[in-house]
């Protein structure tokens, strides 16, 4: 499942990000600019969505009226429906194209994410073993915005993370910043095998120290539970406007939210920033969308009444 976020669109966010960044000298800001400027080249899709959402939910009687009506004979039922469908200009697999544009930008900026923590994260320890103890790259509450938003993730990752973390990462990391973790003493490769080196433990905890962090997680859980809670409006207006969909659309009420909530306590905070200012957006614009529908609904309504009595 590698290759859903590490691939040539991941590759593509990572530089825009750093061209952002260059620009406006925050990587928050950056992620949130990026976020909202995606949303907006997909708007068109979102909008093709909405419109396919509303024309089903219009023919949903007459397609409950033909589930009652042939109810013992599946076959006809099925060409009754394509019929009505036909007839009315709804297109019912017209819902998914949205779903299937962010399903791999989702995991694009996962990967992307990740790269820049890599980067982000060693380029932070060398600098600070070179330099001394030096400012963590907080972000409001969370102290590391390389680390998860989490009240159980340290502030810099344990000397067995952090090798675990450069493992894992390697192929996001230079060659000579390798070699010089190496010269530092806070990684050793002598095994074969990446492993802490004996000064990692107390470089880590003198970088706190200087902070005055010790004793402190890393986060406070606040962002992964904004996802979550975000996500879940946003679901819950889109049921609001569409047809029911049963059990599985209560499955998928929670279980997204709740999935969102993992994801965002497991991975970098820069991620859970992107999630949360996503789902932002998207509540926003459903909100937008619906008002507009709305008020056209009602013109129409009275444009109706009006030619009666007239």
């Amino acid at each position: 499942m590698e290759f859903l976020s590490n691939n040539f669109i991941s590759d593509f966010f990572v530089l825009v990000l750093k061209w952002v960044y260059d620009l406006v000298q925050n990587y928050s800001v950056a992620i949130i600019v990026l976020t909202v400027a995606i949303r907006l080249l997909t708007l068109p899709l979102d909008l093709r969505q909405k419109k396919s959402a509303r024309k089903m939910a219009m023919v949903q009687p007459k397609v409950e009226s033909l589930k009652k009506r042939y109810a013992n004979n599946p076959q006809l039922l099925q060409k009754k429906q394509k019929e009505l469908f036909h007839k009315e200009g709804v297109k019912p697999l017209a819902g998914c194209l949205p779903m299937l544009i962010t399903l791999p930008i989702f995991f694009a900026f996962f990967g992307a994410m990740r790269v820049l923590a890599a980067e982000q994260t060693v380029s932070f320890v060398l600098n600070a073993h070179s330099a001394g103890a030096t400012e963590l790259p907080s972000w409001l509450w969370v102290n590391n915005f390389w680390q998860p938003d989490s009240g159980f993730e340290p502030i810099l990752p344990a000397a067995s993370q952090f090798a675990a973390f450069v493992q894992s990462h390697a192929t996001y990391i230079t060659p000579q910043s390798l070699h010089m973790l190496s010269n530092a003493g806070l990684l050793d490769f002598s095994t074969g095998v990446v492993s802490y080196g004996a000064g990692y433990e107390s470089f880590a905890s003198n970088i706190i120290a200087a902070n005055g962090l010790e004793g402190f997680a890393n986060g406070w859980f606040i962002l992964p539970i904004l996802a979550g809670a975000t996500l879940f409006l946003q679901q819950k207006l889109t049921m609001g406007q569409t047809p029911q969909a049963g059990g599985q659309g209560k499955f998928m009420l929670w279980f997204f939210p709740l999935f969102s909530v993992y994801i965002c306590a497991t991975t970098n905070a820069a991620f859970a920033v992107y999630w949360l200012f996503a789902n932002i957006y998207a509540l926003i614009q459903s909100l937008i969308v619906n008002w507009v529908y709305k008020k056209r609904d009602e013109r129409q309504k009275q444009g109706l009444i009006e030619e009666t009595n007239g």
